[in-house]
């Protein structure tokens, strides 16, 4: 494989490559056949991120903190924290970002998720007493602030991504990772397609993993630490108004804005029915928090499956998915919607999802097995 003379990072992001690395088609011997039309020529190229060579995976973590009003994030303990053992840590990750949503009760809270695209630069941060010890600390549980993280190792094959080459985001801003034209865009069963894993396994969801709430757990003063089942999965999936003008603003507002909303209502309404254990649709901001023009779901299944029913088989994704695909054949390459996913299987071991004096309806606090710490 050959790299452009453009490779450079672009605004401290990847790597272009100008070919399909092998990996990204997965084992030739497949459980079950690609799901690409014969022929098929996606509306638009998308690209996906390709993981240094040596790196068996890599790490997405998520610190959320939360508070009665806005103006009380800006105090919050957390905000030392990120500052001087995430952020200023020497071994801190290589990227990351920002966002706000609102909670129940008219609470809000402050997302960042970091990546570390090297094992060993995480297990130098990992082992850190200092950066640790804040998250034992018992003030953690007094007042009215909560602190949680969801810490989370991820396989190299059983990750995929799609992006706009020319709009940095995610994992796609890291100049640690590069990023090659997906051979699978644009078709429903394409997310599956560009899962390496899913060449020779389901990735099912194991026998009697099921969301059914634990009431026990009130949240507010205790620490909790949940063990998820094997393969629940979770999403990131953003758009970015940022870059239209006024006639494809409106358009958007007009044609997009309210099918992308309904779908996240029914994800964050339905759990059950839909497997959808935890949805944030968030706001992305600044590190102050002032808001960006993008907003993006984060959200957790039970498993890949889950995820894809609702996608391919429910009204409120099939609007969404209508109104983007319309947009892309009336615009074409004068389109100026920016929009990107990452997608994460999870294997049982390794991930970390810990609670500190939250709101009980926090991440996945409600459902699944877990250990009270405190």
């Amino acid at each position: 494989m050959t790299l452009r003379s453009d490779e450079a990072p672009r605004h401290g992001g990847a790597r272009i490559l100008d070919a399909v690395p092998p990996e990204a088609f997965g084992a030739l011997e497949r459980i079950a056949p690609l799901r690409k039309p014969p022929g098929f020529t996606p509306a638009v190229q998308r690209w996906s991120f390709l993981l240094p060579e040596g790196e068996t995976g890599l790490h997405v973590a998520f610190f959320g903190a939360q508070a009665d009003a806005q103006a009380e994030l800006d105090g919050h303990p957390m905000r030392h924290w990120i500052d001087t053992h995430l952020v200023g840590h020497a071994d801190g990750p290589t990227c990351l970002d920002h966002a706000r949503a609102p909670l129940s009760g008219g609470r809000v809270e402050h997302v960042v998720c970091a990546y570390w695209v090297s094992a060993a630069r995480f297990a130098r941060w990992a082992a850190d007493p200092a950066a640790e010890g804040w998250w034992h600390d018992p003030k953690r549980l007094t007042g009215r602030h909560g602190a949680w993280r969801e810490v989370l190792w991820v396989p190299r094959a059983r990750q995929e991504s799609i992006y706009w080459k020319d709009y940095p985001a995610g994992l796609m801003a890291s100049p640690e990772v590069a990023i090659f034209p997906t051979p699978f865009c644009g078709y429903y069963g394409a997310m599956r397609d560009r899962l390496p894993a899913a060449a020779t396994d389901r990735l099912d969801a194991p026998p009697g993993a099921e969301l059914a709430v634990r009431s026990e757990r009130r949240g507010y003063g205790e620490h909790w630490s949940v063990r998820p089942p094997h393969n629940l999965a979770l999403i990131r999936s953003a758009n970015s108004w940022a870059r239209m003008d006024g006639e494809q603003r409106a358009d958007y507002d007009a044609k997009l804005r309210d099918p992308l909303a309904a779908g996240m209502d029914y994800l964050g309404e339905n759990p059950l029915p839909s497997g959808c254990a935890c949805m944030r649709w968030q706001g992305t901001t600044d590190t102050e928090g002032a808001p960006q023009p993008e907003a993006h779901a984060h959200a957790y299944f039970l498993s890949l499956s889950h995820m894809e029913r609702w996608a391919e088989g429910h009204a409120t994704h099939a609007a969404i998915f209508r109104a983007a695909i319309q947009r892309y054949r009336h615009y074409g390459s004068a389109n100026q919607l920016r929009t990107w996913h990452e997608v994460y299987v999870l294997p049982e071991d390794r991930q970390r999802f810990e609670y500190l004096n939250c709101d009980p309806q926090t991440g996945l606090l409600r459902w699944f097995e877990a250990d009270r710490l405190a």
